[in-house]
């Protein structure tokens, strides 16, 4: 097997060197899967079920809730959050691009493979 033409660019020691490369995101991943016994036993709810490009759904545990907004596109699909979810204060918990802190969870135009999970009070 050969090695890819790609190795100098993308290789372990740029992937350590790079505080927001793919190998600390899946660090991140798996600590708030550690910290966060909602993303193992929440309930689970689609809450998109025919969208085409945006897979979305919320964990619920005892009163804890998450909100998980995945695009699946190269597009950039708008998230409508159905008017049933009631929440307050959202916090991102991660996201795979920077993310303005007063924006609104109601309405928000993904980018393109954009990731998101929020804690929300309900």
């Amino acid at each position: 097997m050969k090695v890819n033409p790609n190795y100098p660019a993308i290789n372990v020691k740029q992937a350590l060197a790079d505080p927001n490369s793919i190998f600390y995101y899946y660090q991140k991943l798996i600590r708030l899967r550690r910290e966060h016994p909602i993303i193992v036993y929440g309930a689970y709810d689609l809450i998109l079920d025919a969208h085409e490009a945006i897979y979305a759904f919320t964990r619920t545990l005892e009163e804890d809730h998450l909100l998980v907004i995945l695009n699946f596109s190269q597009g950039t699909p708008v998230f409508a959050l159905p008017p049933d979810i009631h929440f307050s204060d959202p916090e991102l918990l991660i996201g795979n691009y920077p993310v303005h802190p007063a924006e609104d969870i109601r309405q928000l135009t993904l980018r393109p493979y954009e990731a998101r999970v929020y804690r929300l009070k309900a």
